[in-house]
């Protein structure tokens, strides 16, 4: 007969010889059920239940695992980066953005761990593992805050120097609906919306939304025919986190990164269960489900969302249009969109297996003064992406592969100007990435890196004209370096070469980036020289020519021969009871050929070359009271981007100042944030003409954690534009004003059902 154990696994069922054991063997139960009934009733009853219960050699072993979540014990947020440590084995795991941790391999019995993270009171816990089981441990961290002399330096916005991070509780708290939503307020970044619905790009530092580089899951989101990423695409449930660097990044990134780039990764973790519904003004209606999971030493999530928007509202006329109240139409919006995320061990390294579809039609009303009530934009989206890593103690392989495929169409049968179009895209892009770095073990150099991209597209579109490509294959070779004199030291010189060839422009392009960081004291200071490009677009050579429009085959590649950025950083405690933090950077990065639309003598309009001059300073500040669960937070940024001749004119739409200012309260489970923000003049015109004025907007956000039975509920409301402003950064593309949006989520507490289910046992 075969031994079971306790995980109702097979012990014995091989042919191997009998283990030795410290329960009464089967033949010595069967000897003692042969006295009388009752004695041997009771004797097998109590013999059967030792059989089972007792700890025996003869019951096969199997190892158990260990899952949980770690969380702040008074704000309930999850806390990322947790070191939990299985004491007296080499067991140990990192919770991610979501708070959560796995643990693999342990033997059945009980251990002691031991979880800590800078900032909290470290905790050690006894868990029990039983044979082949999985084993919930749920842990909150009381904070500690972290003593220093005067003022400790660490990286600002838990991020490098010079980079921007969001990461996946502060995009959930933050309760914003897209990624464009996520970077508003930003210390050199301006979000450009058309109006309520519409597409919603960004620009850093002055420069056009066609020079960032945006990358969703290392996939280029920009648009092959305009070049321009439309962020209202990418919802924010389905963001794991968001990363901006600002000013020239091709040496690093490759072509379009003339202003900066955005690193987009999307969701690599869910919830075992989570739902959410959405209702609010302007007819908003959004539902959403995701889930995740872990087996086979691999770990996945799924969700999908939904979401509707009738989109109409009243707006005010301007006086030069005759004044008076409007009705803005043609808004509406409705999108379906899903993501899927695995990651497990392959071929000796880490796999990372990211997927997603997008779904988007919505109404294009045009601007105000000149509105059409029958244009539509049709968009469907698939995307994967493939990323593998394998590393030892001194080296680093890894590789990234991704594919998009997208399907546009434009059609308006009733347009206020000119004849109906329907114009139909679709757009295959493809890419492969190889990279090795190197970690000596003496000496200055700390890193040695280097590999090669490839990047195709293929398209058919009827918005181009009959002459135009119909794809182009671009590559790059890449080297990186880092020096630094011993490995505590606080200076490091970054170097960076990269050379691309323009498959359409049929020439390569050199870039680099040299930069040096180092500390004096509380402080950490940055040097950065570097040299970008951007190909023009084939929606600006080779579109269908119209009426007053006109494309331009002739367009030169936008170039950045020389971006000098200098910056310090300090972060740190400040008196006893707060943390702040203080990043300022200076630039110059002056733009060759930079292709703005422009009309001629004729009032033809066309993407032209034009030489711009950009300076500016970006400031952003920080500080926190921990005690009292409350931050503070402002940004300011002077981008004085002009055309390069002598009456000082500001480039369409690039506000000279904006800033922003935001508090957050987490007074227990609750959570208070709101945010007003600045926009400066902008001219709608390239001249001094017609000045749009400036505008401050209010946003307020208030969430609310509470528990019934086994399910955590979130309940939060979102007012934007709080005293109901309607100005816009762009002229003729009206905001509703005050929008107030409610959310409902709900997702079980682990802890509470494991604890019900051991209950039921």
């Amino acid at each position: 007969m075969q031994q079971v154990g306790f995980s109702g696994r097979t012990g014995r069922g091989n042919g191997a010889p009998p283990s030795r054991s410290r329960l009464p063997s089967f033949v010595s139960i069967l000897r003692l059920t042969l006295g009388p009934p009752p004695f041997r009733r009771a004797v097998f009853a109590l013999s059967l239940l030792a059989f089972v219960l007792c700890p025996s050699d003869a019951t096969a072993q199997f190892p158990g695992e260990l899952t949980g979540r770690v969380s702040d014990a008074v704000t309930g947020l999850p806390v990322e980066l947790a070191l939990i440590e299985v004491l007296g084995t080499n067991g140990m795991a990192l919770s991610d953005a979501s708070g959560a941790f796995h643990i693999r391999g342990l033997e059945p019995g009980r251990h002691r761990l031991r979880i800590s993270r800078l900032g909290y009171e470290p905790q050690v816990r006894t868990v029990e593992i039983h044979n082949g089981r999985t084993a919930w441990l749920a842990v909150k961290l009381g904070v500690r805050p972290v003593a220093v002399d005067e003022l400790a330096v660490e990286a600002w916005n838990d991020a490098t120097p010079g980079r921007l991070t969001m990461s996946r509780p502060q995009i959930e708290a933050a309760g914003d609906l897209t990624a464009a939503g996520l970077l508003d307020g930003w210390a050199g970044l301006v979000v450009q919306r058309r109006g309520a619905g519409g597409r919603q790009t960004v620009s850093i530092r002055g420069g056009s939304a066609d020079e960032v580089l945006v990358l969703l899951d290392g996939a280029p989101l920009n648009d092959p025919l305009t070049g321009e990423a439309d962020l209202s695409t990418v919802p924010a449930s389905q963001i794991e986190s968001i990363e901006v660097l600002k000013g020239s990044q091709t040496a690093t990134y490759g072509p379009r990164a003339v202003a900066g780039v955005v690193l987009i990764e999307s969701r690599a973790s869910a919830a075992p269960l989570r739902l959410a519904l959405e209702t609010g003004s302007l007819g908003y209606w959004s539902g959403s489900a995701e889930t995740g999971g872990g087996a086979l030493g691999w770990e996945w999530s799924a969700g999908v969302r939904a979401r509707i928007a009738d989109g109409s509202f009243e707006f005010a006329r301007p006086d030069e249009l005759g004044g008076g109240r409007s009705t803005r139409l043609n808004t509406d919006n409705e999108e379906l969109s899903a993501f899927v995320a695995a990651d497990g061990g392959a071929a000796g390294g880490r796999l990372r297996l990211r997927g997603g579809f997008l779904d988007l039609d919505r109404g294009i009303p045009g601007p105000s003064f000149l509105p059409t009530t029958t244009a539509r934009e049709e968009l469907s989206r698939w995307r994967g992406q493939a990323a593998w890593e394998r590393g030892g103690h001194l080296w680093r392989l890894s590789t990234r592969l991704h594919g998009v495929w997208q399907s546009a169409r434009f059609h308006d049968s009733e347009p206020p100007v000119g004849l109906p179009y329907d114009s139909h895209s679709d757009a295959l892009a493809l890419g492969a990435r190889l990279a090795t770095e190197l970690a000596p073990e003496a000496g200055p150099v700390r890193s040695l890196s280097g590999g090669f991209e490839l990047r195709g597209q293929r398209y058919e579109s009827a918005a181009l004209g009959a002459g135009a490509p119909d794809g182009r294959l671009d590559f790059g070779i890449f080297l990186g370096g880092e020096l630094a004199p011993d490995p505590a030291s606080r200076t490091r010189l970054v170097a960076a070469l990269r050379l691309d060839r323009d498959d359409l422009g049929d020439r390569f392009h050199l870039t680099h980036e040299l930069g040096l960081h180092t500390g004096i004291g509380p402080a950490t200071f940055r040097v950065r020289h570097a040299a970008s490009y951007s190909p023009p677009t084939f929606g600006d050579q080779f579109f269908r020519e119209g009426v007053a429009v006109q494309p331009n085959p002739d367009l030169r590649a936008e170039r950045v021969p020389d971006e000098w950025t200098v910056a310090v950083d300090l972060s740190g405690r400040i008196g006893s009871e707060a943390t702040g933090g203080l990043s300022v950077e200076g630039y110059i990065a002056d733009v060759r050929d930079m292709i703005i639309w422009a009309p001629d003598f004729r009032f033809v309009w066309s993407p032209r070359n034009f030489h711009v001059e950009r300076r500016g300073v970006d400031v952003q500040a920080r500080i926190a009271f921990p005690l009292h669960q409350i931050e503070l937070d402002g940004s300011y940024s002077l981008a004085r981007a002009t055309y390069d001749r002598d009456d000082d004119v500001q480039v369409l739409y690039r506000p000279r100042h904006s800033a922003a200012l935001s508090f957050a309260w987490r007074p227990g489970s609750w959570d208070v944030r709101g945010e007003a923000r600045f926009v400066g003049t902008r001219y709608p015109v390239p001249a001094r003409l017609n000045a749009l004025d400036p505008y401050w907007s209010v946003d307020l956000r208030v969430r609310h954690r509470f528990d019934m039975e086994a399910w955590r509920l979130t309940a939060a409301l979102v007012v934007d534009r709080l005293l109901d402003t309607e100005a816009s950064l762009i002229y003729g593309y009206p905001e509703p004003g005050r929008v107030l949006r409610f959310e409902l989520a709900a997702s079980p507490q682990l802890t509470k059902m494991n604890e019900a289910k051991g209950e039921g046992r």
